[in-house]
């Protein structure tokens, strides 16, 4: 996309330095105004025939909206020594050591990674990638069992806007963000998709699969709605 299509713009609020980027959209015939999580700033679509001055109207219009979005992000997790992370659910601090045996030890409430170089970060997301995945197939493995169903394959998603995803040639996408959630979340996310292969859709059938699989999904469901924001201020960088 040109630049001609895009602009950049700061309001400021509350103390807060909203970032926004407005983009005219030849396929657009009304405005619409979304977030990013991961950028932390506002997304104004507007036609190509509207001005962006008209687009930072909108997004001026609906500033308190903008603020909530970026309060809901702040402050970020930076991971680092001495940084304390709920993984599976339980809070665990994180200490980084000089040493040349390069390892990662787990005890109850701690992990200690040991290396000779920088990279603590990256065994770090490395590590719990591995152990979400790990987790992800042992569980699928057992739901699909239950409804007669093959999961082809299963990979790990970076996004910042869904937690599972799945199509009709049997593979299931997850959000590797939920190692930070208790387990039962990512059983039922797992549910939830798997019920998919056989009902693609949310009609009563579908809830009425899930509920079978997985008793207390409401329970689930709540738990995301009122700590996914904690999920998405976790940041490596």
């Amino acid at each position: 996309m040109t630049k001609t299509m895009i602009k950049e713009h700061v309001i400021n609020y509350k103390n807060q330095s909203i970032h926004i980027l407005i983009r005219k959209n030849k396929l657009s015939r009304n405005y619409k105004l979304t977030f990013d999580k991961k950028k932390i700033q506002g997304l104004v679509s507007i036609p190509k025939h509207i001005s962006f001055k008209n687009g930072f109207e909108f997004a001026q219009e609906n500033i308190e909206w903008l603020s909530n979005e970026v309060n809901k992000l702040y402050p970020l997790i930076l991971i680092e020594n001495g940084s304390s992370l709920s993984i599976r659910g339980k809070k665990t601090k994180l200490i980084f050591e000089k040493g040349e045996d390069r390892k990662l030890n787990i005890s109850e409430n701690k992990i200690a990674i040991k290396s000779d170089r920088d990279n603590y970060k990256k065994i770090l997301q490395q590590w719990l990638r591995d152990q979400i995945l790990s987790d992800s197939r042992y569980y699928i493995k057992l739901i699909s069992k239950q409804i007669n169903l093959n999961i082809n394959e299963i990979k790990l998603s970076n996004s910042f806007n869904y937690w599972g995803s799945c199509n009709t040639k049997g593979i299931i996408h997850l959000n590797w963000r939920l190692i930070f959630a208790p387990t039962s979340v990512l059983k039922y996310i797992i549910v939830h998709e798997v019920c998919h292969l056989k009902e693609f859709n949310h009609t009563e059938k579908f809830w009425e699969l899930v509920k079978k699989m997985c008793p207390n999904y409401k329970d689930q469901i709540k738990w995301l709605k009122k700590n996914d924001s904690y999920l998405y201020r976790i940041r490596f960088d």
